[in-house]
């Protein structure tokens, strides 16, 4: 039975951030082993940051054996670092699940336990039942989900994507289609990368989400939300969202994506 979650953190000069990040999901292995029989591994990947990310992600993998770290020699973008972090999921010999999610501290370690309670999985070794989802995103759109210290435009956007993905895609259990806190089955992850191989991922900005959502929707996969509490307000250091360009990005992506047949 494999029995490691690998952490996906993608990340682009996010010096102040990184270090905080993966000590509060260190804080974290004893509950997730004791829970869900689930070892922590933490991949890293430095996009080409300009900071002090490299280093610091370095030495954090010398402080670690659980901790990884991937570079891109430039910066590529953020849906490149999603593909080569979730492409070492896919690959990774005892992976059971992925957890992908932002560098930037606006978004909690703890909540991948009750992703984890929601997509299925026990800390019983004999229990091979399926998994109840493929993939469960934590989303802000669900009863108990908060939002603090987000700017009055970047909410607007969001809530705009959320629209138009939903008219036009309307994948079934999903309202966040934007968020980049999520948890995949390796399962899935190989399926999808079985069936589009590098194209899984063609985005190379924040629309990088909803073409992964999209494209494992037509892999078959089921998908499951959970509440959780997005905290703006903790993250130190520049957006890397340019939203006029992002809104656009987005409806264009969801009639490109639309083209597709389940």
């Amino acid at each position: 039975m494999k029995n490691e979650l690998v952490v996906i953190l993608p990340a682009y000069n996010e010096e102040q951030n990184v270090e905080k990040l993966v000590l509060n999901w260190q804080r974290g292995r004893k509950k997730l082993q004791e829970r869900h029989g689930l070892k922590l591994h933490i991949v890293i990947v430095n996009d080409g940051s300009t900071d002090q990310t490299e280093e610091i992600s370095s030495q954090l993998t010398q402080r670690f054996s659980n901790v990884t770290l991937l570079n891109h020699d430039y910066n590529q973008g953020l849906g490149a670092a999603v593909k080569t972090g979730l492409t070492y999921a896919a690959e990774c010999p005892e992976c059971a699940f992925a957890c992908l999610m932002d560098c930037d501290n606006t978004q909690n370690p703890k909540y991948v336990l009750s992703m984890l309670r929601k997509i299925g999985r026990t800390a019983q070794e004999e229990d091979l039942s399926p998994m109840l989802y493929d993939v469960v995103i934590a989303s802000r759109y669900r009863r108990g989900s908060k939002v603090q210290g987000v700017a009055g435009h970047r909410l607007l956007t969001s809530e705009g994507a959320r629209l138009v993905y939903t008219l036009i895609l309307g994948v079934k259990g999903v309202r966040d289609y934007t968020c980049g806190y999520r948890l995949y089955t390796q399962d899935i992850l190989q399926r999808g990368l079985e069936q589009y191989g590098d194209e899984l991922v063609s985005e190379t900005g924040f629309t990088c989400m909803a073409e992964v959502l999209y494209k494992l929707y037509l892999c078959g996969a089921r998908f499951g939300e959970v509440p959780f509490e997005l905290r703006y307000d903790y993250k130190e250091g520049a957006s890397k969202m340019k939203v006029c360009k992002t809104a656009w990005d987005s409806i264009r992506l969801a009639f490109r994506l639309r083209i597709f047949k389940k």
